[in-house]
């Protein structure tokens, strides 16, 4: 598991037409994987829609079974207009989870956001729940 992945995540279900079939390109760098935990590094292509800065994940993988918390250092919103926000302080946590198959070292699984309230430029926000797919390959 240690070593570098590299991956895409897009949106599903309802979602603003300026996010419908734009696939994030994303790198991880896996640091550390003991007793079936998994921590490291992770930083999105922002040229193909992700969000900026190198961020944390931490997880577990059992069997074939993936699940990590990606946490990134900025807060960036995409409203219903397209519009994007970022904020110099973290994004929400994003829950990943995906099955792996060990023999072409491939997982694929979906992610989300949990429902929330927050302020964006000093107004306040509802985020709705929020998910989508995504896939990555060792490199």
């Amino acid at each position: 598991m240690k070593g570098k992945w590299i991956g895409k995540y897009w949106f599903s279900g309802i979602v603003p037409d300026s996010l419908k079939d734009r696939k994030a390109e994303f790198e991880i760098i896996i640091e550390s994987f003991v007793n079936s935990k998994i921590s490291g590094k992770v930083s999105d292509n922002i040229e193909t829609g992700g969000t900026s800065g190198i961020g944390i994940i931490s997880g577990k993988i059992k069997d074939n079974k993936v699940k990590f918390v990606k946490r990134m250092p900025v807060k960036t919103s995409v409203f219903r207009d397209g519009t994007r926000v970022e904020e110099k302080k973290p994004h929400r946590p994003i829950y990943y989870s995906g099955i792996m198959d060990s023999e072409s070292n491939f997982i694929k699984g979906t992610w989300k956001f949990k429902r929330g309230i927050g302020f964006v430029n000093g107004r306040l926000v509802i985020y709705p729940r929020t998910r989508g797919e995504w896939e990555m390959k060792r490199a």
